[in-house]
């Protein structure tokens, strides 16, 4: 016969002592504070750069959607071939930049230094492109991104962008 525990009837065998917390609870702690000290640069940095970028943000006045620190300056017409099969369709675009009121006169003469750098890397950017790159709002949408970045990037080496939008005035396919 097999031997019966030592415990009277009706007793429970005795608890058990409490452990302290599982494996599973160490490591989800682990993970929130190593996610956390990644995370504490981000957040320190975050500050003074937000401060930065409203420095050179452009101002809106509530009065009418308009700001009288916004100016535009025309950059000018391009003409280019798209990149289809046998070169029939054209692109025709007029172009002008939306920058700082007080930036104006800076700009435009920077502009009229660089303009012919400016105008053969769009010359060939747009050549570049085909009728699904450039069809409907989000192709002109990312077009007018392109080109306000590259623009940034080729006429202020500080970082600061100067240029806020780029408008086009005309924008035929044909």
């Amino acid at each position: 016969m097999a031997k019966e525990p030592d415990t009277p009837e009706g007793d429970e065998p005795p608890e058990q002592p409490r452990r302290g917390p599982g494996m599973v609870v160490w490591l989800i702690l682990g993970i929130v504070a190593a996610g956390g000290g990644f995370a504490v640069p981000y957040f320190l940095l975050a500050a003074p750069q937000a401060e930065s970028e409203q420095k050179h943000a452009p101002k809106e006045d509530d009065s009418d959607g308009m700001s009288e620190d916004i100016a535009f300056v025309p950059f000018g017409e391009v003409t280019v071939n798209l990149d289809e099969g046998r070169l029939n369709r054209y692109l025709r675009v007029n172009i002008t930049l939306q920058i700082d009121n007080a930036d104006e006169e800076s700009i435009a003469k920077l502009l009229e230094l660089r303009k012919a750098m400016l105008r053969n890397w769009l010359l060939s950017h747009l050549s570049d492109k085909g009728m699904d790159d450039i069809r409907g709002a989000s192709g002109q949408n990312r077009l007018r991104r392109e080109i306000r970045d590259h623009f940034n990037t080729a006429l202020f080496s500080d970082g600061y962008d100067r240029i806020y939008d780029v408008l086009f005035e005309e924008f035929n396919v044909q």
